[in-house]
């Protein structure tokens, strides 16, 4: 018999209820193997990189300075949420992938979705293996102003680009793929705004993609009463200002 992949569609939702959201699915015993999010933001946010300096935010546009910030639990630079697909996925230990070194879940991931965009002929392609991973202590401010190994390329420029956090047993992955960009400051290449039809077709290769490389069954997945709950208390600290800006 198939294990399940619990997968999650929500609605456009702040930054700290986003990250809540994703880490408690990292911590929840109920949604085994794998559980799969799918989300946007309301109102356009910037994530933070766990270990990057707040004080960055202010060498920023003024466009890009008023907007709401939030820290990520993972590592990675910064990233201008607005018109785009996020995704995170969480898998435990029975599932080789999350056994592996991160290079492998980035590229199987971004592979999934490359699998799902060329279905409509669109030519996006992995990032070659020479260039390194992407750092906020090496690289630039934003993730997206410069492609890294395995991250997801449109005409050389970045599509796609994901980032992780590991406890003991399970591993968090999660990322953005950029639909359109409204912000002259918003770095990396986009899909030109297409319609939802074009979206959904993408999402559900993608979810289908996912589930047969993982040998998994989807299963549609709601939050109860008793996630709700303890997504509101892991809220508190990434809405906190002490969290935002620990460093």
């Amino acid at each position: 018999m198939l294990r399940a992949l619990h997968v999650f569609r929500d609605p456009p939702l702040d930054g700290p209820t986003n990250m809540a959201r994703d880490e408690h699915l990292l911590y929840a015993e109920d949604r085994r193997p794998a559980a799969i999010r799918l989300y946007a933001w309301s109102p356009p946010t910037i994530s933070l990189g766990c270990f990057q300096r707040y004080a960055r935010i202010a060498e920023l546009p003024a466009e890009l300075r008023r907007l709401p910030v939030v820290r990520r639990p993972t590592g990675g630079g910064a990233i201008l949420h607005d018109c785009e697909v996020t995704y995170c996925l969480v898998l435990d230990e029975t599932l080789p992938l999350a056994r592996q070194a991160p290079a492998a879940l980035y590229r199987f991931v971004h592979g999934c979705w490359q699998q799902a965009l060329r279905a409509d002929a669109l030519a996006v392609a992995l990032a070659p293996e020479h260039l390194p991973f992407p750092s906020p202590r090496g690289g630039p401010f934003f993730c997206f102003e410069k492609p890294g190994r395995t991250d997801l390329v449109l005409g050389g420029l970045k599509l796609l680009g994901s980032a992780q956090r590991r406890i003991r047993g399970r591993v968090l992955q999660h990322g953005s793929l950029l639909l359109g960009r409204r912000f002259a400051a918003h770095p990396g290449a986009d899909l030109g705004a297409p319609p939802p039809q074009h979206v959904e077709r993408w999402v559900q290769g993608f979810l289908d993609g996912l589930a047969a490389g993982l040998g998994l069954e989807l299963c549609a997945a709601e939050w109860t009463a008793a996630d709700l709950a303890g997504v509101q208390m892991r809220r508190a600290r990434y809405a906190s200002d002490a969290w935002t800006r620990r460093r």
